[in-house]
């Protein structure tokens, strides 16, 4: 029976950082953050804060994210450490086994041989790819490919997002290949999709117009309510929630955490799937 590469390499290498990725950053190296025991991270990675303004950009120019203090303290095990993905002309595609991953990563095709990680919990897989993007955008980083949850189920795709590393954790030793086109391809369309809808919900707040607001925020609750196939609920529930974050609708979070309870998600799913949507834009 046929096994992915990725199922199959040796993976031996403890360096925390392969210098592949370092080469591949920007000016001031790949940004760090710092993981804790309860798997929160150091505030400042997201583009920008609460009120809309800037965060990662400026800090890492003032090198808030350089590697050498955060590895430091991770060689003395006081914490772990995640990569900003921003701050590298590289992807990441993560690969969870215990949800799926390991058949439902087929659907994206053959995937190229390429540097890899063993997840936190050796049932995962990191595969990081380049991609031939090349000029740093002054006010986003390397962001052509932003974080998609559930692409498939059991998969995530981290473009910007943070990509979490414990000591646990071992490289194999290949190179850094070129992400798949049909991949980017596949990216681009859903990102130009998720930016119509969220032009839409957007230009409806803007005309302040109450009757149309609850319209709107009635009709996504109604599609949060549609039956959603087993093998797409994170991707689904992702997506929506996404929306009723954009839409500003009230107790969106209670909405979401119990819709994923009925279709089936445990609690400490759904808890992160929460997670997720207030974390990301």
């Amino acid at each position: 029976m046929y096994q992915p590469w990725w199922l199959t390499d040796t993976y031996d290498q403890e360096d925390p950082i392969p210098v592949h990725l370092d080469t591949a950053s920007g000016v001031e190296g790949p940004a760090l953050v710092r993981v804790w025991d309860d798997g929160k991270t150091d505030a400042g990675w997201g583009l920008t804060d609460k009120k809309g303004q800037p965060t990662f950009i400026p800090l890492y120019h003032r090198k808030k994210f350089q590697a050498a203090p955060i590895l430091f303290g991770y060689e003395q095990n006081k914490w772990a450490f995640a990569f900003v993905m921003r701050s590298m002309r590289v992807v990441c595609i993560d690969i969870d086994g215990k949800n799926g991953g390991f058949n439902h990563a087929a659907s994206l095709g053959m995937l190229p041989p390429t540097l890899a990680e063993t997840s936190r919990s050796g049932e995962g897989y990191h595969l990081f790819y380049k991609v031939s993007e090349d000029e740093w955008d002054p006010n986003a980083g390397f962001a052509e490919f932003g974080d998609r949850i559930g692409i498939e189920q059991g998969v995530d795709f981290r473009g910007t997002g943070c990509v979490f590393h414990y000591p646990t954790q071992r490289w194999n030793k290949r190179h850094l290949s070129e992400l798949p086109l049909r991949i980017k391809d596949r990216l681009l369309a859903h990102q130009q999709r998720k930016a119509a809808t969220a032009a839409n919900i957007t230009k409806t707040l803007e005309l302040e117009d109450p009757e149309e607001v609850l319209i709107m925020q009635a009709d996504l609750l109604n599609d949060l309510k549609k039956p959603i196939p087993a093998g797409r609920r994170n991707n689904t529930l992702f997506a929506i929630g996404q929306q009723l974050k954009l839409a500003q609708v009230s107790e969106w979070e209670k909405h979401l955490h119990a819709r994923a309870l009925q279709v089936g998600l445990d609690k400490a799913e759904a808890d992160k799937l929460v997670a997720n949507v207030q974390r990301y834009q």
